[in-house]
């Protein structure tokens, strides 16, 4: 009898096909496949014996370390329901997820003891990794528990695989649940798209908790790749590990992508030949950055667009669209790409009817790939996880030949003397200055115009901000409709980041109502 295709079989497969080969490697140490399928067997065959059983909860509250991948197979394995936790979460914000997820179980890095362990006292078994202060030691645990294949005879595709909690912008945050068959479908798609194969070595350096952490354990494995994991990013370390271990492939954040060239540009020469393809999201990069970053590292770059929600990824902005932008097509400056081979996008308007080319609405996802719903919030669920798609929260528009351009999320819309005024928009035209490495647009209290655009910026370098603040206003002067116009431009060495790479607005626009008082 034929088997159905579930996510713990990954490492099975690949432990099979290639178990000698390079599967982690981690500050100089080294898992192969044959290991980590072992150790992610013995980890589940451990929660199992501790009581656990299939759709259970567990939560997983580490930084970038060597036992991410295996922890994330053998939940799967088990049929366990992986929590991921975002380590920079405050203790109650732990409690929260804890609670509404109703997680029986945990592992939990030593580094996170000190500011989660407390919470994790009503669980029925705690694994931690490099101690025992707050539960079984990890390596302990494993020697302990037998390599038998732990997976039920139950669990089939459409069972939960994880859930991850979104920062939601009010209220508390949902989670999402993310089943064996979409993850699948999405690892299929991810592989397409970068044209992936056996041979790859992957640079891992942005957190594995995130929905795109979640993606990359599986893709960046699915084929028995090696996956070289750093703890946190560093920018020489990255150039270092490119040229030590021939680095394929990695994934970078704009902000990331500008401090390692400049490294490049300003150090010794090193050799970077290795490297294939780097992919980025969260926003575009401007035709400068990325032609210099195909100059210096040599290789090919792609932007994905996508949300928790749907899986990850929905379009690519492919590596001949970067060589056509850099070349002078001004069309896709502002586009995060086409849809993927296995999504189809659709723009709405609040009613479901399409809308035409070049009309700003909502962006509707229709993909395998996307999640099941919110965790224990049907109401939710039944107003994102529609029949007809995912209703995104994301607005934007479809170009002639179905480049995806996003204008922002309907909640940071700002209504400006009764105009719909997207920040993405803004950022986008700001953004094309070569003196402006971050930008974010938010909207303000204005006692004349309701709301009021407010842009606020790092410059890139030393530079005179009051000079280049007039060529910023001339710029969206002459790029922008009047209503669209910020009203203040404002300079920081700074803005505030999430997990992963995102800006987040929210604290901004909090900062500077709090001025304004």
């Amino acid at each position: 009898m034929r088997q159905p295709v579930l996510i713990g079989q990954i490492s099975t497969n690949n432990a099979r096909r290639v178990p000698d080969k390079d599967a982690i490697v981690v500050d100089g140490r080294t898992l192969t496949w044959a290991d980590v399928d072992e150790r992610a067997r013995r980890l589940a065959n451990h929660l199992a014996g501790a009581g656990l059983g299939q759709g259970d909860r567990v939560l997983v509250i580490a930084r970038n370390t060597v036992e991410w991948p295996e922890i994330v197979f053998a939940l799967a394995k088990a049929g366990f329901i992986a929590v991921p936790v975002n380590i920079r979460l405050a203790a109650d914000e732990l409690a929260y997820a804890r609670d509404d997820s109703g997680a029986r179980a945990a592992v939990i890095h030593s580094d996170q003891v000190e500011r989660f362990g407390a919470e994790l006292k009503s669980l029925d078994a705690v694994v931690q990794i490099g101690g025992s202060e707050v539960g079984t030691d990890y390596e302990s645990a494993l020697a302990g528990a037998p390599t038998t294949d732990p997976t039920p005879a139950e669990l089939v595709p459409e069972d939960p695989q994880f859930i991850l909690y979104t920062s939601g912008t009010t209220g508390r945050p949902k989670g999402v649940v993310n089943t064996h068959k979409n993850m699948l479908a999405q690892v299929v798609d991810t592989t397409i798209v970068t044209e992936a194969n056996r041979s790859d070595i992957y640079l891992a350096t942005t957190p594995f908790f995130t929905a795109g952490g979640m993606v990359r354990t599986l893709s960046w494995t699915y084929l028995g790749q090696t996956m070289v994991i750093h703890h946190r990013f560093d920018p020489q370390a990255v150039i270092d590990e490119i040229e030590r271990s021939r680095i394929t492939f990695t994934t970078f954040i704009p902000t990331m992508l500008q401090r390692t060239l400049r490294i490049l540009e300003e150090g010794p020469e090193q050799d970077m030949s290795s490297l294939r393809r780097i992919s980025y999201g969260s926003a575009p990069v401007p035709p400068g950055l990325a032609e210099k970053a195909m100059r210096l590292l040599g290789c090919e770059m792609q932007q994905r667009y996508g949300l928790t929600e749907c899986g990850g990824q929905a379009t690519i902005l492919t590596p001949q669209d970067h060589h056509d932008m850099v070349a002078g097509k001004t069309s896709i400056l502002t586009s995060c790409g086409q849809e993927t081979p296995m999504c189809s996008i659709r723009i709405v308007d609040e009613d479901g009817n399409d809308l035409p080319t070049g009309e700003i609405g909502e962006i509707v996802i229709v993909s395998d790939a996307s999640a099941v719903g919110y965790w224990n919030l049907p109401e939710a669920t039944a107003r994102t996880f529609r029949p007809e798609g995912l209703w995104s929260g994301d607005l934007g528009f479809l170009d002639e030949e179905r480049y995806v351009h996003v204008t922002g999320r309907k909640t940071d819309m700002i209504i400006s003397g009764g105009f719909n005024v997207y920040p993405g928009e803004i950022e986008r035209v700001i953004g094309q200055h070569p003196a402006i490495d971050l930008v974010a647009v938010v909207g303000v209290q204005d006692p004349e115009w309701g709301e009021t655009p407010v842009a606020v910026m790092v410059p890139r370098g030393e530079i005179d901000t009051e000079e280049l603040g007039t060529e910023i206003q001339t710029l969206c002067r002459e790029k922008l409709a009047g209503y669209k116009q910020p009203r203040r431009f404002e300079f920081r060495t700074e803005l505030p980041l999430g997990p992963a790479g995102k800006i987040l607005k929210r604290e901004i626009a909090a900062e500077l109502s709090a001025v304004g008082r």
